[in-house]
């Protein structure tokens, strides 16, 4: 299926960052799976994981695969947990979602995921 808008940008990995996970920014330049709801996060980790140093395709926008920690229901704001994966987005002071659930899913599961970063207040 065609994913029109699709922007794809390579990074180093600062550390190790598994496929289908949230990221961020890392303090040289690089990426690091984000470990927060609080953390800027910049989109989420192409299908492969990557060891430190390796680059790791981050997809910027559009949608992409994430995997879950819990229950998200469809259209609902996903945000990161402590290891990058998808959870459900609460409001609080600098809580940022990655974007919105094209689909429901539960822990475990891998959902698509429009990409459009916001503050959930």
């Amino acid at each position: 299926m065609a994913n029109p808008g699709l922007f794809i940008k390579s990074y180093a990995a600062e550390a190790a960052v598994p496929g289908r996970r949230i990221v961020k920014f890392g303090a040289a330049g690089g990426v690091l799976v984000a470990a927060s709801a609080t953390n800027l996060a910049i989109g989420i980790s192409d299908q492969l994981d990557a060891k430190l140093g390796d680059l790791q395709d981050v997809i910027m926008s559009g949608s992409a695969e994430l995997e879950l920690a819990g229950t998200v229901a469809a259209g609902a704001p996903v945000t990161s947990n402590a290891a990058g994966l998808g959870v459900a987005a609460a409001a609080g002071a600098g809580n940022v979602a990655v974007g919105y659930a094209l689909q429901a899913g539960v822990a475990g599961d891998i959902i698509d995921v429009a990409i459009a970063r916001h503050s959930v207040t």
